[in-house]
């Protein structure tokens, strides 16, 4: 039991900083919050305080100690964003030809088009930040001084699921997915000691998820994208169905197979 207490006192602290943060932005901000925009500032604003209470409380440990480089910040996330993207189009390829999922033209002029996905990068920007410092910043860093890299990933993809348990049309296979995209984030930060590719990484799977393939996001609809609309949903059981992408077959294999190339890079990186 050496040092587990310690590391149970250091995550409860964590954890308890940031739900009172999270009540207090929540009462400024006026109760309940209905706007996506506002729940994913909300919430990065209070997974950032919490961080800066716990690294404080904790020896006065340095931002760059969980893979924030200041200097990497623009090219890390920014690379991140790319391969969320990339992954998630063979996906979308994959649920379009074997799983029926179909397109058509809708309603929305170019520039609607394009302020469109401005807006959604931001907003998904905030809220996927958030979830990575909750996850893949503090906690990951002192699960893996405790116990180790994997049962730090280990720990902190359980917890990234079940996270998502409660959201709207969620089933088995979306949690086993849940669960990939979680080891996939955990380990591109511990491939490249840089907490800026996971966030990239998960914000540019939700905006390509979102925007460029128009779907839900882990049942959530973040945005209605202009010029093109989804007429068929195809076979749910590869498609996802109402909870998006992340519900079906074709991401399984997706995230199965960046998470088998990065398993390749760690080794050889080890």
């Amino acid at each position: 039991m050496d040092g587990v207490v310690p590391t149970l006192i250091r995550l409860g602290g964590f954890a308890a900083a940031f739900a009172v943060l999270l009540l207090v932005l929540a009462s400024v901000a006026g109760g309940p919050l209905e706007s996506m925009a506002v729940q994913g500032v909300v919430m990065l604003v209070a997974a950032l305080g919490a961080t800066a209470v716990a690294l404080r409380l904790d020896g006065r440990r340095p931002l760059v100690e969980l893979g924030l480089e200041r200097a990497a910040a623009l090219r890390d996330s920014g690379g991140g964003f790319l391969l969320g993207v990339v992954i998630v189009v063979p996906v979308v390829v994959l649920a379009i030809t074997a799983g029926g999922l179909r397109y058509g033209s809708d309603n929305g002029t170019l520039v609607q088009y394009l302020s469109t996905a401005v807006w959604t990068a931001v907003v998904i920007l905030g809220a996927a930040a958030a979830e990575e410092f909750l996850f893949r910043g503090y906690p990951l860093r002192v699960l893996a001084e405790r116990w180790g890299s994997v049962a730090a990933l280990v720990l902190t993809t359980v917890a990234f699921s079940a996270l998502h348990g409660s959201n709207p049309h969620v089933g088995a296979l979306a949690l086993v997915n849940i669960a990939l995209a979680g080891l996939l984030l955990g380990m591109i930060l511990l491939v490249t000691g840089s907490l800026w590719w996971a966030i990239g990484l998960h914000a540019g799977w939700n905006f390509a998820t979102s925007f460029v393939a128009d779907l839900p996001v882990s049942g959530l609809v973040l945005v209605d994208a202009p010029l093109i609309e989804v007429t068929a949903a195809g076979n749910p059981l590869l498609t996802g169905g109402a909870f998006g992408l992340e519900g079906g077959l074709a991401a399984t294999a997706g995230l199965l197979l960046a998470v088998g190339c990065l398993a390749h890079r760690w080794r050889t990186a080890c």
